[in-house]
């Protein structure tokens, strides 16, 4: 019990330490130790596969603080929208607001910033040892910010102008933080992000015991992060059914904070996660389509909780080295010439119902004349041959009758 109490304790002191202490001044040692979810995933070597260059991720959130140190060179230019009701997203510059690391980025709460080091993470110092490595380090992170006070969620609208704006940007991969009410604007923008070809990841929960609103996880397509402990339990119950949940860290994640700190993050850290892990297979695999990199995830993942999809686990525990390495059986053919949308089913497709294999068209019936005529000609020669025979048979017996 007391060596329990004793690495609570250490635990507790080092995130505290992670908290308040530059990154500059903070041990290697202690960050990146505590990225605990680099060795669950295997993320080095999955990094000799993919790196996430080419891909860019979407953050939707308040803002990215683009001076961390561990980020230097991995964030765009921010985009905030805005989102009145019926109005498309403004394209404006970043909310005004106290400036966060000499003006370079604007993130009152943080976690926007814990996103961005957990997706594209460089670390800093000598060999870039120091500090916080992404799971996609190659990647770029492109903030939509909403303008919206820490003080409460962002809306349903606020979210869907948010996809809005990354669909505008041409992002392959989009990462929202929340779980909210739905909304026809929400569910459209989702469905828009689809047909762009872009990958929606979105939390499913965040807090054990909190309750909250399942969407955009809980949309058909949508990939849901299932946050798991250490141990990989599941930490959150959920009631979006989690159609496309895959379960990946979500508990004590070390990453990047404002002014340059750190922080240790639970449960909204595992859509970072996951957006992450996409940005690897997209860049991995250039050119394929959403439908068949959803669709390598979901048939790499590791089964877990009841056999087979769950509304527990999902679809399982993401396996991101069988994912970016797997060879897979070729697709079944879409349905249609254009392919189903993601998220549609193949049965919901409309398709044309095959031509009966006797038709022949308005003037296939001229196709079986000669067989009609034959038959015809057969008939004429049995009814002439039959003739024939009756008259014969009459003429046998009048000369019988005439030799009596």
């Amino acid at each position: 019990m007391k060596q329990r109490l004793a690495a609570v304790a250490l635990g507790l002191g080092l995130g505290l330490v992670a908290a308040v202490v530059p990154a500059g001044a903070a041990p290697a040692d202690v960050i990146r130790d505590d990225e605990w979810h680099l060795r669950y995933l295997s993320v080095a070597e999955a990094n000799r596969h993919s790196r996430g260059e080419g891909v860019t991720v979407a953050v939707i959130d308040r803002g990215v603080d683009r001076a961390h140190a561990d980020l230097a060179g991995a964030v765009l230019d921010p985009v905030a929208v805005s989102a009145p009701a019926g109005a498309g997203p403004d394209a404006t510059p970043a909310p005004s607001g106290p400036p966060v690391a000499e003006g370079t980025g604007y993130d009152p709460d943080g976690r926007g910033t814990a996103l961005a080091g957990i997706i594209a993470g460089q670390g800093h110092g000598a060999e870039h040892a120091d500090g916080v490595v992404g799971v996609a380090p190659g990647a770029r992170i492109q903030p939509i910010v909403l303008d919206t006070p820490p003080t409460r969620e962002p809306s349903a609208d606020e979210l869907a102008a948010g996809i809005e704006a990354a669909i505008a940007h041409r992002t392959a991969v989009i990462v929202i933080g929340y779980s909210v009410a739905g909304s026809e604007r929400l569910l459209q923008a989702v469905r828009d992000a689809q047909a762009a070809d872009a990958i929606i990841v979105a939390a499913d929960g965040d807090q054990p015991g909190r309750a909250f609103d399942p969407y955009p996880a809980a949309y058909d397509g949508v990939l849901a992060a299932v946050p798991l402990g250490r141990t990989g339990e599941v930490l959150v119950s959920s009631t979006s059914g989690r159609r496309l949940g895959l379960g990946v860290p979500g508990s004590q994640i070390m990453t990047t904070n404002t002014g340059n700190r750190y922080r240790i993050d639970d449960g909204s850290a595992s859509p970072g996660i996951l957006a992450a892990a996409v940005a690897l297979v997209r860049s991995a695999y250039p050119g394929v389509k959403a439908p068949e990199i959803v669709r390598r995830l979901r048939l790499t993942a590791a089964d877990a909780g009841a056999a087979g999809p769950d509304a527990e686990y999902g679809l399982g525990r993401l396996d991101l080295l069988q994912a970016l390495t797997r060879r897979l059986p070729s697709p079944s053919p879409s349905p249609s010439a254009g392919g189903s949308r993601p998220g549609v089913s193949p049965a919901a497709t409309p398709v044309a119902a095959p031509s009966s294999p006797r038709s022949r068209g308005p003037y296939g019936w001229l196709l079986g004349l000669p067989l009609l005529a034959v038959i015809a000609g057969v008939g004429v020669y049995a009814g002439l041959a039959e003739r024939r025979i009756r008259i014969s048979a009459r003429n046998e017996v009048d000369s019988v009758g005439v030799q009596s």
